[in-house]
């Protein structure tokens, strides 16, 4: 239980002071503009049948 606490405490002081330090790239943004990508690059369904 000590240890959790310890590599969780110690996890989220790293991560405020990259975030505080450093540009980090949002990730949910780029998921987002990722999605779209994909979305736009799909081809219609052919209506051969």
């Amino acid at each position: 239980m000590l240890q959790f606490l310890l590599g969780f405490t110690l996890g989220n002081v790293v991560g405020m002071y990259l975030a505080q330090n450093y540009d980090i790239p949002n990730i949910a943004k780029k998921l987002e503009d990722f999605k779209k990508d994909v979305e736009a690059k799909k081809k219609p369904p052919s209506d051969k049948s």
